[in-house]
């Protein structure tokens, strides 16, 4: 665990040595290059493109790449270099939708992102500067994750904490998801976290989910709000995660097998949650949602982790009335 301001130190000198910028430009101005798992754009000497060396593209700017221009990623993967480049070239050439796109950019010549123009980013630092406004120094992040196209944090409140029964103590917080790179807009939800087994559940009342719309008192108001509906959110989650361990479950293992027909869970995911289970058994519906949210911590995937937790407390919300 941590503290905010240092996490925002961190964002900040993230910041920093990424060197992050934006470009604007027209796919069909630029030659797609592929050799050896590497693959970049290179502007053509008459086009109007500034800085004309060439662009080399991290994995997720080229899936993005592929599906603007409506080459399917697996075949794109399949094919060998050559046959890669004339692909590719043929699509950027005859591109029938827009051509104009946003090139995210990083540590110079490295293209993270391939978005529309239109596309109003909002990145980490901006966030957590405004998030700043709203930390009191006695808030904990109990868990913080940066990658290159998503992030999550996670913020509680031990004064915000209850017993829930004896000695398992849960404390109030929020989680914070965000994209760079196109994959979500700024999210902001209630959670409860368990003390004793370190795993925690997602409010699903109300999202605050928004992307850039430029006025920073604007945001700055709007990220406020947020932040008050999603405490009173978690407020109500913890009501509903007392609950559990009074509603009795005829069949909880039942349960979890139709969880995994619903959800589409992988083997190694749904084996995962009869351990947790087994580790702390329970008839009760705390049990499976207990089960399901500690499942999370196998998932070295930070989003998958959040999607598990999400499962965990729609249970909650499906099996109890508010």
């Amino acid at each position: 665990m941590t503290d905010f301001n240092t996490v925002l130190e961190e964002v900040e000198n993230r910041f920093m040595g990424l060197a992050p910028y934006d470009r604007y430009a027209q796919l069909n101005q630029f030659r797609f290059k592929a050799e050896k798992d590497q693959f970049g754009l290179i502007p053509f000497k008459d086009s109007e493109s500034p800085n004309g060396g060439e662009l080399h593209l991290q994995e997720h700017a080229l899936k993005q790449l592929c599906a603007r221009i409506g080459v399917p990623f697996a075949f794109f993967k399949k094919c060998p270099p050559a046959l890669q480049e004339f692909n590719v070239a043929w699509f950027m050439q005859n591109l029938e939708s827009d051509k104009d796109v946003m090139l995210r950019m990083v540590k110079g010549a490295q293209v993270r992102a391939i978005l529309s123009d239109r596309y109003a980013p909002f990145d980490d630092i901006e966030l957590f500067r405004i998030l700043s406004d709203f930390m009191d120094g006695t808030e904990e992040v109990i868990l913080q994750s940066f990658n290159e196209t998503s992030s999550h944090v996670r913020i509680t409140w031990p004064s915000r904490a209850e017993e829930i029964r004896p000695g398992d103590v849960v404390e109030q917080g929020i989680h914070l998801a965000n994209s760079e790179v196109g994959l979500r807009s700024v999210t902001i939800l209630g959670v409860v976290h368990r003390l004793k087994c370190k795993n925690g559940l997602i409010a699903r009342e109300k999202k605050g989910g928004f992307r850039h719309i430029g006025d920073p008192e604007r945001i700055r108001s709007h990220v406020q709000q947020v932040i008050e509906d999603v405490k009173h959110d978690s407020e109500r989650l913890m009501v509903k995660f007392k609950k559990s361990l009074e509603k009795e479950l005829a069949q909880p293992l039942e349960m979890i097998n139709e969880l995994a027909r619903n959800h589409d869970l992988t083997k190694d995911e749904y084996e995962a949650i009869l351990n947790s289970f087994m580790a702390e058994p329970s008839q009760s519906l705390f049990g499976v949602v207990n089960a399901v949210s500690h499942s999370a911590h196998r998932c070295a995937d930070a989003d998958r982790k959040f999607e598990m937790e999400s499962i965990a407390s729609n249970v909650l919300d499906t099996h109890l009335a508010t």
